[in-house]
């Protein structure tokens, strides 16, 4: 009898926010990343900040010159308020020192310079995507080592490490208990041996030779 496959369940795809007014531009950046990424649109900062509202968005790949507020200005505030996202800014604007300076600071992770090529914006994305999910395992890391040094100082973990020490402290020292008797009683045996041996020949001395090796006459001088 043979087990019921199991169904396949597809890997969710990480989840990316393109902000652009050129709906034009939407439509080929979708186009551009839908294979590999959730794709969701926004056509200004503050629907950006709507549809970023109870969604987990890993990068935004956001155009600069948008309505009202700038992206740059838009990225630079959504840092601030949410650090773990990572932005790539695209532009096809001239004064590249001031993205430069963002990026400087951490305030965006890339910047692609209009215009750029599929390849050039999927590695973009692909890279802050990757940064994202290295700085979340950054994060975990640190809080399940926290979680252990709470368990390390804690009462009950020294309890139980006491408990492991004793069993094993049974467990090997129990052969060497029994190495260290049986030295001693071989030592003692020895030391019998040798005291019956002195006694033997304090008992020929005295018997054949006639000499108390105890008495005072022989250790007095007259």
């Amino acid at each position: 009898m043979t087990d019921k496959p199991q169904d396949f369940v597809p890997k969710e795809k990480d989840a990316v926010l393109i902000v652009d007014d050129d709906a034009f531009m939407l439509k080929v950046l979708h186009r551009v990343l839908q294979k590999e990424y959730t794709i969701y649109q926004a056509e200004s900062a503050e629907d950006a900040v709507e549809v970023l509202r109870g969604r987990q968005v890993k990068a935004i790949l956001c155009d600069h010159i948008l309505p009202g507020q700038t992206g740059l200005d838009f990225l630079v505030t959504l840092k601030q308020r949410n650090s773990q996202i990572k932005s790539v800014l695209f532009s096809a604007a001239l004064d590249t020192d001031l993205f430069i300076k963002a990026i400087n600071h951490g305030q965006i992770f890339r910047f692609i310079k209009n215009p750029a090529s599929p390849a050039d914006i999927q590695q973009a994305v692909r890279e802050a995507v990757r940064q994202y999910d290295i700085e979340a395992i950054q994060q975990q890391l640190v809080l399940n080592q926290k979680d252990i040094d709470k368990q390390v100082y804690s009462a009950p973990y020294w309890l139980y490490r006491l408990k492991v020490i004793s069993r094993q402290s049974f467990r090997y020292g129990a052969p060497l208990f029994g190495n260290i008797l049986a030295l001693m009683l071989a030592l003692g045996v020895i030391a019998l041996s040798i005291g019956i041996c002195i006694m033997l020949i304090i008992y020929f001395v005295k018997s054949y030779l006639g000499i108390d090796i105890f008495h005072q006459s022989h250790f007095l001088t007259h």
